[in-house]
């Protein structure tokens, strides 16, 4: 923990900033090891050049706080980074004293750096109140830096969310039969992710049958599996705050001609990803490969999406994986490969790894066969 905290320190005199503050979501995980829910009851953690981290919390989570090693004081050399002071606050009080209190005992501070993408207007504004003369500052790309590469640890547990994900879905599709719906086999899959350790999910599985399939981002419905039917499976699970996002497309009985085509262009765009993955190749290049492999396809019209985005203790994280992002890939990134082809009103097929950039280039975390399967 203490080198996670020496991160975003570096974040603050980098940036020039007096002082970063971070609301409950996985950047206040990752740093303290704190996993609140992001409630109508703000929990904001301050860190600061000059003055240990405060913790401004609802009363009722003070002692779950008080149990993180975060907060515990290792030793007299540490005390500025661990045993945070805490200033709580009770529902019948409300919050604005507790943050008043916080900007009282840290002092004047000119700079703070906040998660532009996390933080609410709320929040926003009582940080306004507390520290009146403070410019808050957008520092969301930064802060999120520090989380980037994965040690040995979180890429444990990514590989344990994701053979969790992946024994779950083999499971599953020895049950599927004809005439299920969408709603029957999520409702599998996420039984069966839970019975195998997951912690919670990622997100709602997205199973989508047929024509559904051609919906990037659609929902799980009604819609019963036919003979000849795509199945298209998105979904992942959460195990230590790790989560794992991967997409296999299946045919039911038996796959057409059309079908099979469109299939073969997404597989062969999902190996030229996974293998343009490798230390010093930009995340432009990654997709613009993938990109074009499409766009020369006969199905140029069905892109309807990039080819990734990062996978950490978020579902979706930086560094993503777009055209225009020259961001440079670095050993320890976990990104997804996950091209698609989306015919409305008639199919989809997208084919999503979990990839992690290696010494050696790249290693697939997603084993599960690509191939075309019918089940």
């Amino acid at each position: 923990m203490e080198n996670r905290i020496e991160k975003i320190m570096k974040v603050i005199e980098n940036n020039n900033l007096d002082a970063v503050a971070l609301i409950a979501g996985p950047n206040m995980a990752y740093l303290t090891g704190a996993d609140f829910h992001l409630m109508e009851r703000p929990t904001v953690i301050i860190f600061s050049k000059n003055y240990k981290p405060v913790a401004i919390l609802p009363n009722l989570e003070v002692d779950s706080f008080k149990s993180l090693s975060f907060y515990k004081e290792v030793s007299d050399s540490q005390k500025n980074i661990y045993n945070a002071e805490i200033i709580s606050w009770k529902d019948s009080e409300g919050f604005n004293d507790a943050f008043v209190k916080a900007g009282e005992t840290i002092g004047n501070l000119k700079k703070i750096g906040v998660e532009g993408k996390r933080m609410r207007v709320f929040e926003f504004d009582i940080m306004k109140k507390a520290f009146p003369n403070a410019e808050i500052m957008d520092t969301h790309k930064e802060i999120v830096e520090i989380r980037l590469c994965k040690d040995d640890s979180e890429i444990q547990n990514l590989r344990k969310a994701i053979k969790i994900s992946e024994d779950a879905l083999e499971t599953t599709l020895k049950n599927v039969k004809e005439d299920m719906t969408e709603l029957q086999i999520a409702q599998d899959l996420i039984v069966n992710q839970y019975k195998l350790g997951a912690h919670s999910l990622a997100f709602n599985p997205l199973v989508l049958i047929g024509e559904n399939a051609a919906l990037p981002h659609g929902h799980s419905g009604d819609r019963k599996l036919k003979k000849g039917d795509a199945l298209l499976i998105d979904f992942g699970c959460v195990y230590n705050g790790y989560t794992s996002d991967f997409t296999r497309t299946y045919f039911y009985k038996e796959v057409s001609d059309s079908h099979k085509n469109i299939y073969e262009v997404v597989q062969k765009a999902n190996e030229i990803g996974r293998n343009t993955t490798k230390i010093g190749t930009s995340l432009h290049d990654v997709d613009d490969t993938v990109t074009c492999h499409l766009e020369q396809s006969a199905y140029s019209n069905c892109i309807a999406h990039r080819t990734g985005h990062g996978l950490g203790m978020d579902v979706h994280e930086d560094p993503y994986v777009t055209r225009g992002n020259h961001q440079i890939l670095a050993k320890g990134m976990v990104i997804t490969i996950e091209p698609g082809l989306y015919d409305v009103g008639n199919v989809g097929v997208r084919i999503e790894d979990n990839v992690l950039v290696t010494d050696s280039g790249h290693e697939s975390l997603t084993v599960l066969p690509r191939d075309l399967t019918i089940i």
